[in-house]
């Protein structure tokens, strides 16, 4: 895995060469989600792209800072909601809706 470097060092590669702290970031960004288990992988695809549409809509640093804030903030409330009352998270079940087919059946399938 990759070494992160310093925080000087990361404070001067955002001031004179963003493109590179970028690249940093995907790189390391990609190494987390490749070593990561198999099942977890489609959620931290999804996450870092939702995240990077937020991101990518910000003009400043701060801005920056309060998107990720904001998402670390309701996924660790979604967690402590889920470990001091595990029993409603639990209760919760969704109900599967079924389509109705209207149209008749015959021996014969449509191609597309």
């Amino acid at each position: 895995m990759t070494k992160l470097p310093g925080f000087d060092r990361l404070l001067w590669l955002a001031k004179n060469e963003p493109t590179k702290l970028n690249a940093l970031q995907k790189k390391l960004n990609k190494e987390v989600i490749d070593e990561s288990s198999a099942a977890s992988k489609p959620k931290l695809i999804s996450l870092l792209s939702h995240l990077e549409k937020k991101l990518s809509l910000c003009k400043t640093p701060y801005q920056r800072y309060q998107i990720v804030s904001s998402m670390m903030y309701q996924k660790l409330s979604s967690l402590n909601n889920v470990l001091n009352h595990p029993n409603e998270f639990y209760q919760n079940k969704a109900k599967v809706l079924y389509f109705a087919n209207n149209t008749p059946q015959t021996g014969t399938k449509k191609t597309r």
